[in-house]
């Protein structure tokens, strides 16, 4: 497994992140929303795209937030042709990174993003 995140494994567009808010299903969890879109594409990886505003904390807070979320990505196999916007709020703050890992692994499951 590449312990990289390269750039075909990352929404690098913005046209990206606003299909997968508008056709993708919204999932919530303590301190964050993940939205998942089935792009039908199986010849490409998952994607993930990261957005933390910065009324989610001072900006060592919202970076370890993204570097906790592509931690948890490089660790899972995910099936491919999804497009997956993890978006933090505020209530972030009080979560470790066992909480973290926690409910967004239970949140990619919901969504049948995990390959089995």
């Amino acid at each position: 497994m590449p312990e990289t995140f390269g750039r075909e494994r990352r929404l690098t567009q913005r046209a990206d992140f606003l299909r997968a808010y508008q056709q993708g299903g919204a999932h919530r969890a303590p301190g964050f929303v993940c939205h998942v879109l089935d792009t039908g594409d199986r010849t490409r990886p998952s994607r993930l795209g990261i957005t933390a505003a910065r009324r989610g904390g001072p900006a060592h807070r919202r970076n370890r937030y993204k570097r906790w979320t592509r931690e948890v990505f490089r660790r899972r196999t995910l099936r491919p042709g999804f497009d997956i916007v993890v978006t933090f709020r505020s209530e972030a703050a009080a979560l470790s990174f066992a909480r973290f890992e926690a409910a967004l692994t239970g949140v990619l499951e919901r969504a049948r993003v995990m390959a089995s």
